[in-house]
């Protein structure tokens, strides 16, 4: 992934529900646009765009793509 990326904020409660439901993120719609994505996938196809981008939840954390923000309250 050699293109930079805007880097998304989810709160620490959407961040676990999206690895428990193994939601995939797309960096190019900038969203969680895939189900059944394992946690640690890459290049998987996404839904929306049909990039082959989308990245499982704890491996957009790990690149950078998503940060945990504080919850809303």
């Amino acid at each position: 992934m050699g293109k930079k990326y805007q880097v998304v904020g989810v709160t620490e409660e959407d961040y676990t529900e999206m690895v428990e439901s193994y939601m995939g993120f797309c960096p190019d719609c900038g969203d969680f646009t895939r189900d059944t994505t394992e946690p640690d996938a890459e290049n998987y196809d996404c839904e929306e765009c049909g990039k082959n981008n989308v990245v499982g939840a704890e491996q957009a954390l790990l690149l950078g793509l998503i940060d945990i923000t504080e919850s809303e309250e």
